[in-house]
């Protein structure tokens, strides 16, 4: 499966406030071409800022955030349907509910000019129907498509409040969907996660890095039943962007994320959501400034590893002190503030 490095959502702030983000992540040229840069190394990224748009407004008390990364792989074909799951295709989308008032930020890449964008319910794995449409938007011009790439921005008034409190209490059995000629089914799909923090609508939300190469460490340690099995000693990966992926320290527990610019963070567990027997979960945690306090992450407040593929411990008895790496995916969201 092809994945999508980076992708930024927010505001142009992104750019003043991050200071290299653009230069780290790249950029995709105003002509909607590709970059020199990211020819050359072979990225698929953008630096693309996207504006929360007219009506979103700041996040306010009553406000409730969402997001949702999305990808070709999680499309759920139907037997004899329209066509579905773009494998070039990726988006980040978040949502803010207040009130009636349903507001979207998302930013696509890969895909085709949107032809619908919709909040489904159901869980991973399952198609359900349209509760939530965005697709108004893209008639009234929000959608900025040029090349490979766009945005929807803007607000929608939802007055089905039990739709509102079925999505509010339980996002994780909602599903994003975008939709395009080519693949009417859906091009891409992500199921929303709720952001814990805070966030202001109109200034820059955050951006997504994938793994472009990445292991799970495990080492071979006794149990409190005095068996051996594999337990967390590390992670070691690269994401878009050239961002360092590792743990504090081996057997710390405590991951941390380094960028180019030397701005980094480090995170805590909040919650964790199962993703599968072949998958580690998603998580959800708490960020904590540890590098420069000016770059990529010097705004970063929460990150979630998003789409987990692989890098599940070795099951089974092993010799103490085996060190074993598994391969894994993932989309970490880097959510600012």
């Amino acid at each position: 499966m092809k994945r999508t490095k980076t992708i930024l959502v927010g505001t142009t702030a992104v750019a003043a406030a991050a200071g290299v983000a653009l230069a780290v992540l790249p950029a995709f040229a105003a002509d909607g071409k590709d970059s020199a840069r990211q020819a050359a190394h072979g990225d698929r990224g953008s630096g693309v800022t996207v504006q929360s748009g007219a009506g979103a407004g700041a996040s306010g008390k009553d406000a409730a955030f969402f997001v949702a990364s999305l990808n070709g792989a999680n499309e759920v074909p139907v037997q004899q349907g329209p066509a579905v799951g773009d494998r070039d295709g990726a988006a980040l989308e978040f949502v803010k509910v207040q009130g009636d008032k349903v507001s979207v930020a998302v930013k696509f890449r890969g895909t085709g000019k949107p032809t619908a964008l919709h909040i489904h319910q159901g869980a991973k794995g399952t198609n359900g129907g349209i509760k939530i449409d965005f697709t108004e938007l893209l008639a009234k011009g929000s959608t900025k498509a040029k090349g490979w790439s766009g945005a929807v921005r803007g607000t929608v008034r939802v007055k089905d409040r039990a739709v509102l409190a079925a999505f509010t209490g339980d996002p994780n059995g909602f599903y994003a969907n975008l939709h395009t000629a080519e693949f009417p089914g859906g091009a891409v799909r992500g199921q929303f996660h709720k952001v814990t923090s805070s966030i202001r609508f109109d200034k820059a939300l955050g951006f997504q890095a994938s793994v472009v190469k990445g292991k799970q460490i495990y080492e071979c340690k006794k149990g409190a039943d005095g068996t051996y099995s594999f337990q967390q000693r590390d992670v070691r990966a690269v994401l878009g962007g050239n961002i360092a992926h590792s743990f504090v320290a081996p057997n710390s527990g405590t991951p941390q994320w380094i960028a180019p610019d030397h701005s980094a963070v480090t995170g805590a567990v909040i919650s964790k959501t199962p993703n599968g027997a072949t998958n580690i979960p998603e998580l959800d945690l708490k960020a904590t400034q540890s590098g420069k306090k000016r770059g990529l992450f010097a705004h970063t407040q929460e990150i979630l590893r998003l789409n987990t593929v692989g890098g599940v411990a070795p099951a089974g008895s092993c010799a103490k002190g085996t060190i074993a790496g598994v391969p894994y995916g993932a989309d970490y969201v880097f959510v600012q503030k």
